[in-house]
């Protein structure tokens, strides 16, 4: 099982983060994605969260709905009861942060990426409380601000940042902010084997946004990060197992 502390020790293998789920083949941030996700083996499952109208917290990408479902509008502009009627595909509706948790709480690592700050990220943090698996999860946010309050308030909670995940100063603005954890984005021009050695060095732990295909997973493996997002943990789970690189490194 997924533990956070293991991860930024760097005792685990390369760890298989399922983005949205097994979103490569089901519609994204479902239940269906993410069961899917924990059939395949992915050790961790990375979803997003937004508030709906009525304060809800809901498990969804985009701040409207349109790209993934078959109606319109902003999240936080409908009800979780307009936004429950919307068809994402195969039967699946947007899910509620509570109906994520009660799927794959205990089965996976998460990696909640949320797009909700003050008291309705607070809510987040006492779910991942409730739900006893604070050693499970780490919370990935953009905002600075958010990020130092959180250390602050919850210092048992893990939490990645994402502030200027595309600068080329990503490193040293985490740094300043006492993360441990880095999720690079591969449009950042600083990735590189370097680079990753450095972010070893100094104490931290590399995740990669994103890889697909067997050739680009095979890539940032051989870069040495410890973590990959991936929208088919399929793909990710057959290179780990052709290349030996299920021992931990």
């Amino acid at each position: 099982m997924f533990k956070v502390e293991d991860y930024i020790a760097r005792k685990l293998p390369v760890v298989c983060m399922a983005h949205r789920g097994f979103s490569g083949q089901y519609p994204e941030n479902t239940l269906l994605a993410f069961q899917k996700a924990i059939e395949v083996g992915a050790d961790v499952i990375e979803f997003d969260v937004r508030s709906s109208k009525d304060g809800e917290l809901v498990v969804i990408h985009d701040s409207t709905v349109d790209r993934v479902s078959n109606g319109t509008g902003r999240v936080d502009q409908l009800t979780l009861a307009e936004l429950k009627k919307l068809d994402l595909g195969l039967g699946q509706k947007i899910p509620t942060l509570k109906e994520t948790l009660d799927l794959v709480a205990g089965k996976t690592g998460l990696n909640i990426h949320v797009r909700v700050k003050g008291k309705q990220l607070d809510r987040v943090v006492e779910l991942i409380k409730e739900y006893d698996i604070v050693e499970e999860a780490f919370i990935v946010t953009k905002d600075p601000q958010e990020v130092l309050r959180l250390r602050k308030k919850y210092p048992e909670i893990h939490v990645c940042s994402l502030y200027g995940q595309t600068n080329p100063n990503y490193l040293e603005l985490s740094e300043k902010l006492g993360v441990k954890i880095l999720q690079a984005n591969i449009a950042g021009p600083y990735l590189s084997r370097k680079w990753v050695e450095k972010c070893h060095r100094k104490g931290f732990v590399v995740t990669v946004f994103w890889a697909d295909t067997f050739s680009d997973i095979m890539h940032y493996m051989k870069l040495g990060v410890d973590g990959i997002l991936t929208n088919f943990p399929d793909n990710f789970k057959e290179v780990a197992k052709k290349c030996s690189l299920s021992e931990t490194h």
